[in-house]
């Protein structure tokens, strides 16, 4: 079966395409992906896993076609940075 990791940054994607057995876990799949050459410089042990948007443990099964996703950390949570505009936007005024 195929199942597709990918990680993003704000100025780039880093995606691969896996086969893997029927009764892989997304850390199978995490380990794949850490061998192939896009992915060996990222530490996915200090990332968030989930599969197409929703977080999972790294144990849960991944099934054919899945897309596992790698999040990385917010810079700003939404509550800091809607604060950040409110306050720009009425300097700006």
């Amino acid at each position: 079966m195929r199942v597709q990791v990918i990680y993003a940054e704000p100025d780039h994607v880093l995606t691969c395409w896996l086969e893997v057995a029927g009764e892989s876990t997304v850390a199978d799949c995490l380990l794949l992906a850490a061998a192939t050459p896009q992915f060996q410089t990222l530490d996915m042990s200090q990332l968030g896993v989930g599969i197409f948007g929703e977080l999972c443990d790294p144990d849960q099964r991944v099934q054919d076609q899945d897309r596992v996703e790698l999040y990385r950390g917010l810079r700003n949570d939404a509550k800091t940075a809607r604060r950040l505009r409110a306050k720009q936007q009425a300097t700006a005024r």
